[in-house]
């Protein structure tokens, strides 16, 4: 195994990456809501296929 180091970043619609840490709180806030309902979304259809 590799050792690599991992960072969470946000990517824009024309792939420029944001680090976590040069986000405002809103933008912030507005990706983790997209990302929860994304996760909703996907563990919703995983149990409609069992």
């Amino acid at each position: 195994m590799t050792d690599r180091k991992l960072e969470l970043v946000f990517i824009d619609k024309d792939g420029k990456f944001y680090p976590l840490d040069e986000v405002t709180s809103v933008e912030l806030a507005y990706g983790l809501e997209k990302i929860s309902k994304e996760t909703a979304k996907r563990l919703s259809l995983q149990k409609q296929q069992r």
